[in-house]
């Protein structure tokens, strides 16, 4: 509470002190004052007065703590998944969680939400797709607030791995084998007959489809034999997709890097290539099962929603006082894979449906020092490294 007090009053003197500086300008300068004061207006609602995810909680209202979590949207197939999975934990664990919601992966983007939610007094925060060096920047301001930090859906860049590391305020994170699900959308797409692939990835910058777009580009090198139909990266998916079937009519397959069937199954209608193309792609939506079932879609991988337990896990420990290890851990976190209708709706059943998730809470206290005091990083690399549908079937197949 003391933590909470002071956080909001250092909010409330920052407020105050831009908003005074930006009155006291020279009368002799008023454009220049004017100008002045606008900066200082919107770099003050940027950081302190932006609502974005204000209201967005769950979990325990009364928690011991408080977890801001730094996500695009809690809306989607997949974080409305890993939102009520905090929700789920929270409730037993006692922890609130409060989203800030961001409208880009820019690197200002995230350190306001840092910012904002330091200011509001959380004990910590998991941000997820932060990644390259700013993430220094987000855990030097986290350590200006007595606030912990741990990263998700990213891992943390090699050349700064070392400073992060060093910090008592870093827990820990999380990330899944991007680099093998962009080698195996290619290989999947072969193995269907495919000899002609568009590539389609998110713009760069963004660590985990940067990486899938390496295992990509590495599996098209391994098959020679494959043609590469082109490649795009930016924002504009489905305008991608149509520029490459009205540029060649040869295009069997294509792979992205995100949600492939919702950008690429209509243009392919519109072109009056249905039944003549298959999509492979990265992230699942409820569209998966009536692709995989039609064989329109070859590989879809996702399931990543599982990835907010980790750095949860290793927050809750320190903040409990009882960090799992002395050594900083990252956990490498399989995806999960579907090929088939079957294997999406065991997904569905076992891993994704309301009230189903991929651990229970009691499963999660084995990993907790307060309920196993021999709990340690190790068990949670093995739980990265076991998830998978049948791993989670065969430990609730009696429920």
């Amino acid at each position: 509470m003391k933590k909470r007090m002071i956080a909001f009053i250092m909010a409330a003197v920052m407020i105050f002190s831009l908003a005074g500086c930006s009155g006291s300008n020279d009368k002799g300068n008023s454009d220049n004052s004017s100008a002045k004061t606008e900066e200082a207006d919107a770099k003050t609602n940027e950081v302190w007065g932006n609502d974005a995810g204000a209201g967005e909680t769950c979990g325990d209202p009364d928690g011991d703590y408080t977890i801001g979590v730094v996500i695009h949207t809690t809306t989607d197939f997949l974080c409305s998944k890993l939102k009520s999975y905090t929700d789920y934990m929270g409730k037993e664990f006692g922890v609130k969680f409060s989203y800030y919601i961001i409208e880009n992966f820019a690197d200002e983007t995230y350190l306001s939400a840092i910012e904002n939610l330091c200011a509001q007094g959380v004990d910590g925060i998991i941000t997820t797709n932060f990644s390259g060096t700013a993430v220094l920047q987000g855990l030097k301001i986290c350590e200006d607030n007595d606030v912990y930090l741990g990263v998700g859906f990213s891992q943390i860049d090699e050349s700064i791995k070392e400073q992060v590391y060093a910090s008592k305020y870093f827990v820990g994170g999380s990330y899944e084998a991007d680099y093998q699900a962009g080698y195996d959308i290619i290989t999947s797409l072969i193995d269907t007959g495919c000899k002609n692939i568009a590539a389609i990835g998110y713009e760069p910058g963004i660590t985990c489809h940067d990486r899938r777009w390496e295992g990509m580009m590495a599996a098209f090198e391994d098959h020679p034999e494959i043609q590469k139909a082109g490649e795009y990266r930016g924002l504009e998916f489905t305008k991608a997709v149509e520029d490459f079937l009205a540029a060649d009519d040869t295009i069997d397959g294509i792979a992205i890097t995100l949600l492939g069937i919702e950008y690429c199954s209509e243009p392919i209608k519109s072109a009056g290539r249905e039944g003549q193309i298959k999509i492979a792609f990265c992230d699942l939506s409820e569209n998966c099962q009536e692709g995989l079932d039609s064989g329109e879609v070859a590989c879809a991988i996702g399931g990543q929603y599982v990835d907010v337990v980790f750095p949860f896990i290793f927050m809750y420990n320190t903040l409990e006082g009882t960090p799992l290890s002395d050594e900083k851990v990252e956990v490498p976190v399989n995806f999960i894979t579907c090929k088939t209708g079957e294997e999406f709706s065991n997904y569905m059943t076992y891993l994704h449906n309301d009230g189903v998730y991929a651990w229970t809470t009691d499963e999660l206290k084995q990993v907790i020092k307060k309920y196993n005091k021999d709990a340690t990083s190790e068990d949670l690399v093995k739980m990265g490294a076991s998830y998978s549908i049948d791993d989670t079937m065969n430990r609730h197949k009696s429920e």
